[in-house]
């Protein structure tokens, strides 16, 4: 939602103004046309964010009517033609985003028409996202069950021989457990199993440990002024020591299951998944904090050839204080307090400007750094991607191998392993850190202030923070990740079995679990890459240290299956220097070429069988990126204290209990159109 014209109608209908007029109002006390940021910013956020959505589509998508043209009746026909013609969704994008179906929109509000801002963008990947938004949500399977709108509900029968008493019917003998439950808490007898995923540990560790040479030189590698240096933030084994309790053991998500690293552990014929698993949480971090030895998110992102200092608040056309939970964990997520002040401690090899967050009071706007110039710009405001000037509450930047960022990725760390863990009483209790008040914990050694519990400072150590944050986002985000049509860990098995030579395994990783196929190119390069070094002969007998041989390895049956073997070929360093090339290039980056594992050809993702879904293609959101600055940013101080969010009333049915007064229409729906009503805004909230 964008604009006074959307701001003032939902203040007239839902907020202060209705009140003032006694009507019946949802918000008496916000007025949305003075303080519009109430809607991301309040303690009624957690509503607000979809209450505004729902209204906007209430009122400018439902009710949209253009003299030829009605969206209520061209919703019916496109679900009485089976959802075949991809122009409805096309149009009904363009509503959303400029005003009207057919760009240019003079309603975009453009100075000067038409502009750029006229015309919608990424009009292929709305189509795409609302087929895949039908097939996660059985589309396809309902249509066919009811055909189309014209189906009325089947009234449900009575049944003449039911009683009052249900009949008992003793259940099967259970069935044998696995080696591993992932979805439960450990036994109470877990000796065994804890043997088993030690040597499985010891295995896979041994297997990383023999080609430390390798992965010290290509893997743990950052970029510097004068070339590819080795990181001295991250190493292997700082990695490893963190990873030997997340694979054997797990640890609790806050909701009685249990979380682990997945390093093949359920079956011993799956080594070589968990190899996979971990080549890409490599291949990731090399995007990331390895890139430039930083535990913290580098300012990257430039706009006009500069850049912001208000990319604090997000990079790429993100907002990390408005990245909020799904309502089951919304308790997790760390409340906003607009009057913290945060300095990044380190950029590590970049030279880009550090990050900070302060209050509008002491800092009302923020300049730019010019690479070209070296010069920083202090004196007038200058906004980022999304229009921020200001960085007041933005101290949720990335932190970790990983750089996970936003208020609730860093809540739930802080929820499982540091001070709400100690209160709670729960074993994963690591860290006695409010990370919500103090984020910059994640990143360096920490020094709890006294209080009336400690009449000393305690310094605490987080240095293996960076490494536990990111194996925790890959265990929780990434291993969990299940969209129906999309399911990581099938994909993971799919990919090996089919012999490591489908491109649309990475790929889907970058587009649709992180959506981020600004930086695909690269992190496909080193995924082969990281490939061929874990699946090379390993030569330990002629040197104690683990002499790495570039050979073939011929089949063994005791690690590696024969059909998941990858074509070898000779990495060298000029191959590395073909990744920063890559990395350097703004717009549209080239495909990774340095690389001389043979290249596969980019198949698309594939999606379950379903009648004539349309051949489109995700396009990548943002060009390239480069990065260079200084430091420009005021002292930190003291964060302030940390305000649970209050809980939230119901509110589903409310915004459509209000809005009835003057939308009419959806009276009259079907069951096919109205599940296309609410597959329709999921669409639209997915951008």
């Amino acid at each position: 939602m964008k604009g006074p014209c959307a701001f003032g109608r939902l203040n007239y209908y839902l907020g202060a103004r209705a009140a003032r007029e006694n009507r019946p109002s949802m918000y008496e006390d916000v007025d949305f046309c003075l303080n519009p940021e109430a809607v991301c910013g309040s303690q009624y956020r957690h509503e607000l964010v979809w209450i505004s959505a729902l209204f906007k589509w209430l009122d400018r998508v439902q009710n949209y009517e253009d003299g030829e043209w009605n969206y209520m009746e061209q919703l019916r026909i496109f679900a009485d033609n089976q959802f075949e013609d991809n122009v409805f969704i096309k149009e009904v994008n363009a509503m959303v985003e400029v005003g009207c179906r057919h760009p240019p929109c003079k309603e975009a509000g453009c100075v000067s028409f038409p502009c750029d801002g006229a015309y919608p963008e990424n009009v292929n990947r709305a189509v795409n996202r609302a087929y895949l938004t039908f097939t996660v949500l059985g589309i396809w399977d309902f249509k066919e069950s009811l055909g189309g709108s014209n189906s009325p509900t089947p009234v449900p029968s009575v049944c003449p021989e039911c009683t009052g008493t249900p009949t008992l019917v003793p259940t099967n003998s259970p069935t044998a457990t696995p080696l591993m439950d992932f979805t439960s808490a450990p036994s109470e007898a877990p000796t065994r199993e804890v043997t088993v995923l030690l040597r499985r540990y010891d295995d896979f560790r041994t297997h990383l440990l023999n080609r430390r040479r390798l992965l010290d030189s290509k893997v743990f590698v950052s970029e510097t002024k004068s070339g590819l240096a080795s990181s001295t933030l991250y190493t292997l084994d700082g990695l490893l020591s963190i990873l030997k309790d997340l694979a054997t053991k797990g640890t609790d998500d806050g909701s009685g299951h249990n979380l682990m690293f997945y390093i093949g552990q359920d079956n011993d014929k799956n080594f070589n998944y968990g190899i996979v698993n971990m080549a890409l949480f490599l291949a990731h971090a090399t995007t990331r904090g390895l890139r430039f030895d930083s535990c913290e998110e580098v300012n990257h992102h430039l706009v006009d050839g500069k850049l912001p200092i208000s990319n604090a608040c997000g990079q790429h056309s993100q907002s990390y204080n408005e990245d909020v939970c799904p309502m089951a964990d919304f308790a997790r997520e760390c409340p906003l307090d607009l009057t913290m002040n945060v300095k990044q401690t380190s950029v590590g090899s970049s030279p880009a400007p550090h990050f900070f967050c302060a209050p509008k009071s002491t800092n009302p706007f923020t300049g730019y750094f010019d690479p070209s110039s070296g010069r920083t710009e202090k004196s007038k405001p200058f906004a980022n991607a999304i229009g921020r000037e200001d960085v007041e509450g933005c101290c949720w930047w990335g932190r970790g191998m990983l750089h996970v960022s936003g208020i609730c990725d860093i809540g739930r760390f802080n929820f499982i392993y540091g001070l709400p863990a100690f209160k709670d009483g729960r074993p994963s209790a690591r860290y006695n850190i409010d990370f919500c008040v103090y984020p910059e914990a994640l990143c360096t050694d920490f020094t709890i202030p006294s209080s009336a519990f400690s009449k000393f400072p305690t310094i605490i150590d987080t240095k293996d923070i960076r490494y536990l944050f990111a194996l925790h986002y890959w265990m929780s985000n990434v291993q969990n990740f299940n969209w129906g049509f999309w399911n990581y860990r099938e994909r993971l098995e799919q990919f090996v079995d089919d012999g490591m030579t489908d491109d649309s395994f990475v790929d889907g990783f970058s587009d649709i679990i992180i959506d981020s196929s600004r930086d695909g190119p690269l992190r496909k390069a080193k995924f082969k890459q990281i490939l061929e070094i874990m699946f090379t002969e390993v030569d330990v007998s002629t040197s104690p240290s683990g002499y790495v041989s570039l050979q073939p390895s011929p089949s063994d049956d005791s690690t590696n299956d024969v059909s998941g073997q990858l074509p070898m070929e000779t990495i060298t360093d000029s191959d590395i220097q073909s990744d920063v090339t890559i990395v350097q290039t703004i717009e549209n980056p080239p495909p990774a070429e340095g690389i001389q594992v043979t290249p596969q050809s980019m198949a698309p993702v594939q999606l379950p069988t379903s009648p004539r879904l349309p051949d489109v293609s995700l396009e990548p959101d943002f060009p390239g990126f480069s990065s260079t600055g200084d430091s420009a940013e005021p002292p930190a101080t003291e964060s302030k204290v940390n305000v649970p969010p209050p809980t939230s009333p119901p509110f589903l049915n409310k915004v459509f209990e209000y809005s009835s007064g003057y939308n009419t229409h959806t009276s009259s729906l079907f069951p096919v159109v109205g599940i296309y009503l609410c597959t329709s805004l999921l669409t639209y909230l997915m951008f």
